[in-house]
């Protein structure tokens, strides 16, 4: 699990730093704030962790260079485009990595550095059992063979890293053995909210919608649906699990108020679960809810509030457990409020 995180230099960031991140994390802030960026050079580090453990005799800088190119997906390749441009100083990120053995990662670079990271970690051990997800904002299971093609086959861009990688992770089968209970408590939970499950297709329809007798094509299944069975599936073929470092972006795209507090229960379970997960969002609904269970039953859930102030992105964290804070969605929701007092008031 990330225990610190700190982050100089990146794009509109002149500084990021995470302390003592909890099991659940919620970064919120207007658009173009950085939120899904941060998530991205995040997943980045830890991705290529993951993969040192698959790759043998390549080094983590190699593996690391390669990954953040193929999430960020820079001009001609060029990671100097991440790092920010009115500052002299190099992109540096450092982390710690709890767990059984503490690791610690570190990279930097500058702005004329094209496509290999030199100053990083050289001793960099895989950890066991560890594995990262990136669930981006856009769900990805009707696009499936596009993505696949346009990678895989013609090795083009337009689709990152973070759909590439999930499709790989969405294709694994389930398997044998018993799922843990919590986790296939959360399933259970999953499957009925829309009285169906995601399931393996064949060559032509990679998943299907199974909902009593019938099935569905992506196509013709609802956004939301898809959107909450790639979580289902990712328990089901154990790429979820105890040591899974979660990223979301905006889950609660496309789902209706009801599934969206559904969800905020679903995150809380997860993070109970050994799940560390890390969610940006634009929805009170799903705010609010985490604030709710937060105070209620006690539970961690870390929440970072992005401000764009003189051109610099800052930061104020809060614990949700404490309750809701100020933050620019709580604003919105409330000069809504005034103004239908207003209109009120008018007629």
């Amino acid at each position: 699990m990330l225990k610190k995180i700190s982050i100089k230099n990146f794009i509109s960031y002149k500084s990021f730093v995470l302390d003592s991140p909890s099991m659940l994390n919620v970064i919120i802030g207007e658009n173009d704030t950085g939120k899904t960026a941060l998530l991205k050079l995040l997943y980045g580090a830890l991705k290529s962790l993951e993969e040192l453990a698959l790759k043998n005799g390549v080094s983590y800088k190699k593996i690391l260079s390669d990954k953040l190119i193929g999430t960020f997906q820079p001009r001609k390749g060029n990671l100097g485009e991440l790092v920010s441009k009115s500052q002299a100083e190099k992109l540096t990120v450092e982390a710690t990595m709890g767990g059984e053995k503490a690791q610690n990662l570190y990279f930097s670079f500058g702005s004329s550095t094209t496509n290999s990271i030199l100053d990083c970690s050289e001793h960099i051990e895989p950890i066991n059992g560890f594995n990262t997800i990136f669930i981006p904002a856009k769900e990805v299971l009707t696009a499936f063979d596009a993505i696949a093609a346009t990678r895989e086959n013609l090795f083009m861009d337009g689709f990152d890293d973070t759909y590439l990688d999930l499709i790989r992770s969405l294709r694994l089968k389930q398997q044998r053995g018993n799922i843990a209970k919590e986790l296939t408590d959360i399933n259970k939970t999953m499957e009925e909210l829309f009285d169906g499950v995601l399931s393996h297709g064949n060559k032509d329809l990679p998943f299907v919608f199974k909902k009593q007798k019938n099935e569905f094509s992506m196509s013709l299944t609802a956004e939301g649906v898809k959107k909450i069975g790639i979580l289902s599936t990712l328990i089901r073929n154990r790429q979820l699990h105890r040591g899974t470092v979660l990223f979301m972006d905006e889950p609660e795209t496309a789902l209706h108020p009801k599934a969206i507090r559904k969800l905020a229960l679903m995150l809380v379970a997860l993070s109970r679960n050994g799940i560390q997960v890390f969610v940006t969002s634009h929805s009170y609904f799903l705010i609010k809810q985490l604030s709710i269970i937060a105070s209620r039953d006690k539970v961690e859930i870390m929440c970072y509030s992005l401000i764009r102030k003189d051109g610099k992105i800052e930061k104020t964290e809060s614990n949700l457990k404490d309750g809701l804070p100020t933050n620019p969605i709580i604003d919105e929701a409330l000069a809504m409020f005034v103004e239908e007092v207003q209109n009120e008031v008018i007629r």
